[in-house]
């Protein structure tokens, strides 16, 4: 019987112990210090206490509790009893957390408005003055998955005219569906886009969100008789977007991204070459 008690003990004291680890970790991300968020919860458990007792328990040095607890009253946390010695009482744990959201947000929102207003301040500041008329290429490398999807995102909101891509077949379906917002708002804009695909598509494995892309009159696809493994978008020929490692995944791959003319047009001659040599995709491919 003893031992079993002991067990259940055991078991209880470690409970208690992951509960309380993570309550400082919510707490923590509130905007309390560990020490903070200990003293609270202790004093959450003894209801009210001395500085003296709430040092005890929760093993935090008494100079300390005494600076912690003023901290604490200034949240609206903690309330003082006006006793010999003095006590303190918690704010119950539902109006504590409300209080602790409530000063987030309001963080939060200055925060935003502090970055709205560095945005600003930086664009007007850091204006490219123009020295001369000679024409600036950027070439910029994208090693990050998530941000060339930006800049992708962003190529097809800004496209006027056509987009022009030679990709694999998976990999290019990847990117269609991800993007099947801008994709669709791009062809409705009258937007052209013609692709080159490495293999002719599987009917049965698009969801109905790309076979809706795809069966639209501005959107043409063509096929390679022989392997491509090339990763080619070329937008309205003012900028292209070129893998530096075909063989790699879209999520690996770095990405070359340029509006350099000569690159340009050099990936939209050996786009249209290869374009007059590639098949056509038939209807089936994409009902």
């Amino acid at each position: 019987m003893t031992i079993i008690l002991s067990e259940e003990l055991c078991f209880s004291s470690v409970k208690r112990l992951i509960i309380e680890e993570e309550a400082i970790r919510i707490l923590n991300q509130l905007g309390l210090t560990n020490s903070q968020a200990r003293i609270y919860l202790t004093l959450l458990k003894l209801d009210e206490a001395t500085a003296k007792k709430i040092s005890n328990h929760s093993k935090v040095p008494r100079q300390e509790v005494y600076r912690i607890l003023v901290e604490l009253e200034k949240k609206s946390l903690v309330e003082r009893i006006i006793v010999t010695p003095t006590k303190f009482k918690p704010v119950e744990i539902e109006k504590g957390l409300s209080f602790l959201i409530e000063e987030r947000r309001k963080k939060t929102s200055e925060i935003q408005k502090a970055a709205n207003e560095l945005r600003h301040r930086l664009r007007i500041s850091l204006k490219p003055k123009k020295i001369s008329q000679e024409e600036k290429f950027d070439f910029i490398l994208v090693h990050e998955n998530k941000a060339f999807m930006i800049r992708m995102k962003r190529a097809l909101d800004v496209a006027q005219m056509n987009i022009e891509c030679i990709h694999p077949k998976e990999d290019f379906l990847q990117a269609l569906f991800n993007l099947s917002d801008n994709f669709q708002k791009t062809l409705e804009r009258g937007v052209k886009i013609h692709c080159i695909l490495n293999e002719p598509l599987d009917a049965n494995s698009q969801s109905s969100t790309v076979k809706g892309i795809l069966q639209n009159s501005l959107f043409e696809i063509r096929v390679m008789s022989e392997s491509s493994e090339e990763k080619i978008w070329i937008i309205d020929e003012k900028e292209v977007f070129i893998s530096t490692c075909p063989k790699c995944s879209h999520n690996q791959a770095p990405i070359l991204c340029t509006n350099a003319t000569p690159f340009i047009k050099l990936a939209q001659n050996y786009f249209d070459a290869l374009w007059n040599k590639a098949v056509e995709l038939e209807i089936q491919y994409i009902q």
